[in-house]
């Protein structure tokens, strides 16, 4: 095996040509000496330290792993995106705050609080209207559930017909 090797330095796995990482598609993947400490990166195919070249077999043994030690290259390749400018918050509510104690009934319109403009508290439907639409709606559920019973009602006396007239003929 080579001790030079093409790997991506923003995943680290290897692949046998140069371009984009076939893993993660993060990053171009570059050359890589394995020779050294922690490694070594390489603008060519040719370490220009030790002499490695890829797609060569290694011809002495590995060096002392005591020796030198290279700080590692950031594999960071790409710049951080930009920060969103935080947002200053809204003040919803105003004036002083009232937690009330345990079993302590709060009556709104007693604390003076009043709802901000363009706040509708009062439903766009009258309580007539809203009684008459529940009454409809119950009244049609029950036509249907009525007309599911009487249907199989005369769904089991066309059989039970239907099976008396076999058993006289």
């Amino acid at each position: 095996m080579s001790d030079v090797i093409i790997r991506c330095p923003n995943c680290g796995t290897t692949q046998r040509a140069l371009g984009e990482c076939e893993a993660c598609h993060e990053a171009d993947v570059r050359y890589f000496c394995t020779n050294h400490g922690p490694g070594r990166w390489l603008d060519g195919a040719a370490c220009p330290v030790c002499g490695a070249r890829y797609g060569v077999e290694r011809e002495r043994p590995w060096p002392d792993p005591r020796g030198r030690v290279e700080p590692p290259e950031s594999p960071r390749t790409r710049p951080l995106p930009p920060r969103r400018p935080e947002r200053a918050p809204i003040e919803v509510r105003t004036g002083p705050v009232h937690t009330p104690e345990s079993g302590e009934v709060v009556d709104i319109g007693s604390r003076g609080l009043e709802p901000h403009e363009g706040v509708r508290l009062e439903s766009p439907f009258s309580a007539e209207t809203v009684r008459l639409a529940a009454t409809a709606t119950g009244c049609v559920r029950r036509a249907i559930v009525l007309f599911v019973i009487l249907l199989a009602l005369a769904a089991l006396a066309f059989f039970w017909l239907l099976g008396v007239g076999m058993q006289l003929l």
